[in-house]
């Protein structure tokens, strides 16, 4: 789910755990903003497929504090910063194209 809001792109720590990601090398930092409490997160690059020809690789975090919101946040660093987006609401329309360089 895109998050303009959102610093960073976050993910459940348990998908780290379903992907193999051994969490104890990760370097950790703590964040806020998700839930009411502080979360520790380790951060690990992460290939993304969106479909329909949309992949990268970005800096992502994973805390435990996702776990209860059960999906990932695309935030403005590996995602909004690579990519176009634009949101019609009204007519139900999300649209995604590379950022030109």
């Amino acid at each position: 789910m895109p998050d303009s809001g959102a610093d960073a792109c976050l993910f459940p720590l348990a998908l780290a755990i379903v992907l193999k990601i051994n969490i104890l090398k990760l370097p950790k930092a703590f964040t806020g903003g998700v839930g009411s409490q502080v979360n520790v997160t380790y951060y690990d690059n992460l290939t993304i497929d969106l479909g329909n020809g949309i992949v990268f690789t970005a800096y992502v975090g994973f805390t435990q504090g996702m776990d209860q919101v059960g999906l990932g946040l695309l935030g403005q660093s590996g995602f909004f910063d690579r990519y176009n987006v634009e949101f019609l609401h009204s007519r139900k329309i999300f649209t995604i194209d590379p950022v030109a360089i």
